[in-house]
């Protein structure tokens, strides 16, 4: 069960934090640059209108002389609600109207009127008769809104870390049950238990397919276990016969021999014992560094319907002598991506194995085609056929029929046309032919017609 203490040691609260806090970095500083810009097109605007009112106040002058423009100024003293300030100073410098605090901004008023920390806004315009009025403003307006602006562009991110936090909690709690649920399994799967697979949530969101992949490998694992099993099994029943045979002989010889002739057959059949077992070791590491799958490295595009011909001719008069007719139908440019000598051992195999289980006057068919982006191949025989509750386990290492027993072989054949198909991302499949057996291999990706002479 996970502590507070594994939670705050989350990779993904982390993770979380770190957003969210580059995140409210980013938002400070663009909520920083806001209250700038805000607050200096709020100055600028404070400033348009200080010019302006100095304007209507000359518009005033010249519409109505001294009298109108004082009224004006007059009615303007008596707004409790604004912060503008007036005043009127007359020809010769002194004050004829309005706040005579303002007289050190009168020095210039052609240009810029000077600045004050507690009055910044101010606008000078002389009048016909020579005096000047003069307009100014503080900023406690706009600074009231950049307060207010500033207070809540601070609540909200402050709003937003505590909601970044909280965020960053539940998803790491999230996460790691999720990741629980795979840290289990695996435990469980160290421990010995490989029938373990992790809990999909049907979501198809990255921890759901990862699961699928795990469980995915998990039942690869699973089936080579099981495999290895078998064929610890398989090697000990089957090598047991052999090694039995060898032994007897050696051991008859050593009895009843008296010859050099004796001998000299003895140790033939020691030999033929021999490489019996030989093979067996032969086709079970040939069939391991197939399921290794080092060796799509070397995958070229192949023509399959050479490669078909060329099984067909080589196959055509044994086929002939035995009493079989051999047949083929076969389509033209049909390309995949294969190891060439691996697919010729796989057909090999399936030809070799349809002449050797079938009767005299039997036909045994190769079939070549493409649908659908696929090359569907097929070796078929009218023969005894396999029963249907036997396909499965004829793929199987060293499984034999019991009416196969007492004829050549090892059991293997199967099992390595099996493994090279599935290095090619086919599968391998039997079939009730009607009569006989159909063994399919279906390749999933074609080459299009040409794409393998360029290549």
């Amino acid at each position: 069960m996970r502590t507070y203490r594994d939670l705050l040691r989350s990779a993904g609260l982390r993770f979380t934090l770190l957003y969210t806090l580059a995140f409210m970095v980013s938002v400070g500083a663009i909520g920083w640059l806001t209250v700038l810009a805000v607050t200096d097109a709020l100055e600028r605007q404070a400033q348009r209108g200080v010019d302006n009112e100095a304007r209507a106040l000359v518009d005033e002058f010249n519409a109505g002389g001294r009298q109108d423009l004082e009224a004006a100024l007059t009615g303007r003293f008596a707004n409790p609600l604004t912060h503008t300030r007036y005043v009127l100073i007359g020809a010769d410098g002194h004050v004829l109207l309005g706040d005579a605090a303002l007289l050190p901004y009168t020095r210039d008023p052609a240009g810029p009127a000077a600045s004050r920390s507690d009055v910044p806004l101010t606008a000078a315009r002389k009048l016909g008769d020579g005096s000047i009025v003069l307009v100014a403003d503080d900023l406690t307006d706009v600074r009231d809104v950049e307060a207010v602006v500033t207070r809540a562009f601070l609540t909200a991110l402050a709003a937003a870390g505590l909601l970044g936090l909280g965020t960053a909690l539940l998803l790491s709690s999230a996460l790691l049950h999720r990741l629980d649920a795979i840290t289990r399994t695996a435990e469980a799967v160290v421990a010995g238990d490989l029938t373990q697979r992790i809990a999909r949530t049907g979501s198809q969101d990255e921890f759901d397919r990862l699961a699928a992949t795990l469980n995915r490998m998990l039942d690869r694992i699973g089936g080579l276990m099981v495999n290895l099993r078998q064929v610890s099994t398989d090697i000990a029943h089957d090598l047991r016969t052999p090694l039995s045979r060898l032994r007897q002989g050696l051991e008859a010889t050593s009895h009843r021999a008296t010859t050099a002739g004796d001998y000299r057959v003895a140790v033939e059949h020691a030999v033929e014992e021999t490489d019996r077992i030989l093979d067996i070791f032969s086709a079970l590491l040939r069939i391991a560094q197939i399921e290794a799958t080092t060796l799509r490295k070397s995958f070229r595009p192949v023509s399959l319907s050479e490669l078909f011909h060329t099984v067909a001719d080589a196959y055509a008069a044994p086929a002939s002598d035995s009493g079989r007719t051999l047949v083929a139908r076969i389509v033209e440019d049909a390309w995949v991506q294969a190891d060439h000598d691996l697919l010729a051992q796989l057909f090999v195999n399936l030809v070799e194995n349809a002449l050797q289980h079938t009767p005299p006057g039997s036909t045994v068919g190769l079939e070549l085609d493409v649908r659908g982006g696929s090359v569907l191949a097929a070796v078929r025989d009218d023969g005894l056929g396999v029963p249907a509750s036997e396909r499965e386990k004829v793929l199987r290492r060293f499984y034999r029929l019991e009416r196969s027993r007492s004829g050549p072989g090892n059991g293997l054949g199967l099992s390595l046309a099996a493994a090279v198909a599935e290095l090619h991302g086919g599968r391998l499949t039997l079939s009730d032919a009607q009569p006989g057996l159909r063994v399919s291999v279906t390749f999933p990706v074609a080459l299009p017609i040409g794409e393998g002479v360029a290549g």
